[in-house]
């Protein structure tokens, strides 16, 4: 079932070249997209033309779902400070849910339900402002998702955390995000495949498919201009000893 279609999207800034060109791509229902690029390659701006917060200077982009209308979609902006509607976090968390017409008493019922799910139950009267940058990320992650969109679009969002915080950040999406919800990742990091199902490269303004192989060579990346994951420069060098490093340290397979 599609969820979103681009047909032809172009946008760029005025006087500038555009950001993003032509773009034909179609979007299912249950997909965990992986899209990967360099920093200025036009992710968060595909990424705000997905959320519908700005238009295409050319082309359209149909919704047959009418997901952008009804606000079905979750975003998750890198710099989550930009997206607190709410001075404390459990007035943000119920802002969110009050923007859908949501009944008061499953405001307060799905609040209290997000605020434990993320550890923000003692943090739930602090101001959005003094929150730490994972207290903050959770939040975004919760405000986003207290709403059960059917399209949750997140962009580079483990940047800036220490490793706890990512991996805290990671089990609760993982426990949060319902089966038939479509996922969009933005990332510079390849890793990020162990989180998704298929992977896209975006630059130039184009996006192009990707397998694993393609992501394991040190010739796309270089090309690219996208970091290897930390051992994958060590495998390259001993093939018959290492694999599956483009995972990370976590997966990797040491060969007898």
């Amino acid at each position: 079932m599609k969820v979103l279609e681009f047909k032809g999207v172009s946008f760029g800034y005025s006087g500038r070249t555009p950001i993003i060109f032509d773009l034909n791509w179609t979007i299912h229902k249950g997909d965990r997209l992986l899209i990967l690029g360099p920093n200025g390659s036009g992710k968060s701006t595909l990424a705000l033309l997905l959320a519908g917060i700005i238009k295409p200077t050319t082309g359209e982009i149909v919704d047959p779902g009418n997901l952008l209308v009804n606000s079905k979609v979750g975003i998750v902006f890198q710099n989550s400070r930009v997206q607190m509607i709410g001075s404390t976090v459990e007035e943000d968390l119920a802002l969110s849910l009050s923007f859908h017409n949501t009944p008061s008493v499953q405001i307060r019922n799905k609040v209290e339900y997000y605020l434990k799910v993320f550890d923000l139950e003692t943090k739930r009267d602090c101001n959005v402002k003094q929150l730490s940058s994972s207290e903050l990320k959770r939040l975004a992650f919760a405000s986003a998702l207290i709403t059960t969109p059917d399209l949750l679009i997140i962009d580079e969002p483990l940047a800036m955390l220490d490793q706890h915080a990512k991996r805290l950040i990671l089990d609760f999406l993982a426990n949060s995000i319902h089966t038939p919800m479509t996922v969009i990742w933005f990332d510079h990091d390849i890793r990020k495949v162990r989180y998704t199902d298929r992977w896209l490269l975006l630059n130039n303004g184009k996006l192009e498919s990707v397998s694993l192989p393609d992501l394991n060579s040190r010739e796309l990346l270089l090309a690219n201009d996208l970091e290897p994951s930390p051992l994958q420069n060590l495998e390259w060098k001993v093939p018959d000893l290492i694999s599956n490093a483009i995972y990370g340290p976590e997966e990797i397979i040491i060969k007898k």
